[in-house]
């Protein structure tokens, strides 16, 4: 069960179930976390070959958020389960919140970014969602981005390269590591 909203993520105007929202197109809410290490590299996870939507695709961290849950739980909580990731709401860098409009998904993506020092080999993945776990380069990321690799579930979208700027200024600065 989800919440949806009004298009101008404002007053929630019910909860449904997810399969009835994204058939339906009403506006949810989602999250993303973006993971970088401190060799300013992404965490990407391969998604799991039985998912609905994007199947054997690259994506980062990613959910709904629960009824009543704010979204800064809501990314702590999918980082754990998705990677076994284990973060403070304090971690978590708002990179902004994105209206994302597609057909059977229109949703509110908040975005976040953490940095971590784990290894591959330390994360856990969430088998039923995900089927493999790796870090690339900003530069391979922004290669994937400006070719519009079908590889990324969101290489084509509207908020790719806003984040990849982002990113790429976060590491220039290096002040998290």
């Amino acid at each position: 069960m989800l919440e949806y909203f009004d298009e101008n993520n404002i007053k929630a105007l019910g909860t449904a179930e997810r399969d009835y929202i994204h058939k339906n197109n009403l506006w949810h809410r989602e999250i993303s976390i973006w993971v970088m290490n401190e060799n300013d590299e992404v965490l990407f996870q391969k998604r799991s070959p039985l998912k609905k939507q994007y199947p054997n695709k690259y994506a980062v961290c990613s959910g709904h958020i629960d009824i009543n849950e704010n979204p800064k739980t809501a990314a702590i909580r999918e980082l754990k389960e998705e990677t076994g990731i284990i973060t403070k709401e304090k971690d978590l860098i708002n990179i902004d919140t994105y209206i994302n409009v597609q057909e059977e998904n229109n949703h509110f993506k908040y975005t976040y970014l953490i940095f971590t020092n784990k290894k591959i080999e330390d994360m856990t993945k969430q088998e039923e969602e995900v089927s493999e776990l790796k870090f690339i380069t900003l530069n391979e990321l922004e290669r994937l981005i400006n070719t519009q690799d079908d590889m990324l579930t969101f290489s084509k979208k509207h908020y790719a390269k806003p984040i990849l700027s982002f990113l790429k200024k976060i590491a220039k600065d290096r002040k998290y590591f």
